[in-house]
């Protein structure tokens, strides 16, 4: 049940790429790809600033209380994205879903952990973590098949009885926690949104407006000031939206801009992948989405063993070469994928590669933020992770945006050009990477 509240929020950070197409259609020309990059970003920018306060007034008020009320505003919101009528309130809508969805993030691992001892709480986050893993892994293709048979709206239509349902079981079956102490940031939470909507903004309108434009830089110049912001009121405030004290370690640290690093290339990947399926093959939303699968498959079958291996040679020895291996795995694709289409030789064996990359370094760059966490910071420390994760999300969809945008005139040197991004960044989380010290393992190796 904990695990069904994370698979829900986390099923929706890619299960509306597939979608876009549709929505489009649906919107005609008031749904350009700059405005729909808002339905997957906004999105994300909430879940990322909201996400670790959420969770600490979660903590004050009743986890249970919390869990059920998520459950309830993510399911309603879903049901009002469904009958929406225009993008601006789909986007408006999709906020208030990300508001339910980083409630629940949080608190579904915080009612979670007090059932297992504290010798195998990794071994729950491997489990919260595979249950969101599996979210992500499957959207394309469940929104494939919910688009096909239906239209964009049963993406979000598909929340609301599984949310009800987990509500009312949450409600009559878990037992209620809370904490003493301070409330979160919430000021500073706000202050992060502002710099993240910013910093998108600026990136996905860059080439409509020009790089050097006023309203450009005045994003950009805005985003880093309030990031300064942010991070000044982490320094000083008592209960701080990301816990500084958590990234003090080489391996949290290490890990946790890894995985905001491969979080980029990872969502950059997802889409550029499901639009060149369908704008440049013109293959239907639910042939796009099954083709995305077997890099789906490949993960999560690679990612226990790789995990064992990181726990006995360290988790460099996974990482590194898991960074490489899905930087190749884009560069086969964006060689093989003209076009003409074609799965098994130009499509299969670049996004399996990447698929085998990708299950041997993420998981293991969360157990390295993770692992060297205290146990009693455990959930927060997985929400920081997390946390980082989204702001990936966010960065890696805007500079897909951006890179499809300059070569508008060429949709497939676009698409290109777009793996050739994502790959970048995926090596570059390997070279961060090498920070790493030798013993400092990955135990939660489901968690993709």
């Amino acid at each position: 049940m904990c695990c069904a509240g994370a698979f829900m929020a986390f099923l929706d950070t890619t299960i509306v790429n597939v979608a876009f197409p549709d929505i489009e259609r649906s919107f005609h020309a008031s749904a350009g790809l700059s405005a729909l990059s808002w339905v997957v970003n906004g999105y994300n920018v909430v879940i990322a600033a909201f996400l670790v306060p959420a969770g600490r007034v979660a903590d004050r008020i009743g986890r249970r209380r919390a869990f059920v009320a998520g459950l309830l505003l993510f399911a309603i919101a879903s049901e009002a994205c469904a009958e929406a009528n225009s993008v601006g309130v789909l986007i408006a809508l999709r906020l208030v879903q990300a508001a339910g969805a980083a409630i629940l993030v949080p608190t579904s691992l915080a009612l979670l952990l007090p059932h297992f001892p504290p010798s195998r709480r990794l071994s729950a986050v491997a489990l919260w973590g595979a249950a969101s893993a599996l979210a992500a892994g499957i959207g394309p293709s469940l929104g494939g098949v919910l688009v096909d048979a239906w239209s964009w709206r049963a993406v979000f239509l598909v929340n609301v009885p599984i949310g009800v349902i987990a509500a009312w079981a949450g409600w009559r079956l878990l037992s209620e926690e809370r904490e003493s102490g301070l409330l979160p940031d919430l000021a500073g939470s706000a202050l992060l949104a502002a710099a993240l909507g910013l910093l998108a903004l600026g990136i996905v309108k860059g080439q409509q407006w020009d790089w050097t434009s006023a309203a450009t830089l005045a994003c950009l110049i805005g985003s880093v000031a309030l990031f300064v912001l942010v991070a000044a009121r982490c320094a000083r405030h008592p209960e701080p939206i990301l816990d500084l004290r958590l990234l003090g370690s080489p391996g949290a640290a290490v890990g946790n801009l890894g995985t905001l690093l491969l979080s980029v290339a990872l969502y950059a990947t997802i889409l550029n992948n499901i639009l060149f399926l369908t704008g440049v093959w013109r293959w239907s939303v639910l042939t796009a989405g099954l083709a995305i699968s077997p890099a789906a498959l490949a993960t999560a079958l690679v990612a226990r063993p790789a995990g064992r291996l990181a726990e006995r040679f360290g988790g460099r020895v996974v990482i590194i070469p898991g960074t490489v291996l899905y930087g190749l795995g884009l560069l086969l694709l964006s060689w093989g994928a003209g076009q003409t289409p074609s799965f098994l030789t130009g499509w299969l064996p670049g996004s399996a590669i990447a698929g085998i990359g990708m299950g041997l370094a993420l998981p293991n760059l969360i157990g390295s933020a993770v692992a060297s966490a205290p146990e009693s910071r455990l959930a927060t420390a997985s929400g920081v992770n997390a946390a980082m994760r989204q702001i990936g999300g966010v960065l890696g969809v805007a500079l897909l945006i951006s890179t499809l945008a300059a070569h508008s005139a060429n949709a497939l040197a676009g698409h290109r050009s777009g793996w050739y991004l994502a790959a970048g960044f995926a090596v570059t989380a390997g070279c961060a990477s090498l920070l790493l010290r030798s013993e400092q393992t990955s135990a939660p190796s489901e968690a993709v």
